[in-house]
């Protein structure tokens, strides 16, 4: 079973299958199962399913092809988590320095 936690229905899904690629169960190139497996085993609707999937896609795990599916995205196309973070940040004005410095910081703290 995939839905679990206190997530909603479709973040459940999509940390499911983000942990599946993290993990390398899922490969590059790999096709996800179609929304309406998904739906059905889940016993889900399959808009929960099609939101999850692409959250997936804006997050850089997998691409959707028009009438083929999604598929995990090429390593070189997928875009961490951190990565991403780390450019948000320094779009909104944050220098690297500071940035470092609050890391640094972090770790004295822990």
């Amino acid at each position: 079973m995939i839905i679990s936690g206190s997530n909603t229905i479709y973040e459940s899904i999509a940390s499911y299958f983000r942990r599946m690629i993290d993990h390398g169960a899922l490969k590059p190139g790999d096709p996800l199962p179609s929304v309406r497996d998904v739906a059905l085993s889940e016993r889900v609707n399959p808009n929960t399913v099609a939101r999850a999937f692409s959250l997936l896609a804006e997050e850089g795990y997998v691409v959707a092809i028009p009438k083929k599916g999604y598929f995990v995205a090429e390593k070189e196309s997928a875009i961490s988590p951190l990565r991403k973070a780390l450019s948000e940040l320094l779009k909104l004005g944050y220098k690297k320095e500071d940035i470092v410095k609050e890391l640094d910081a972090m770790e004295v703290e822990e």
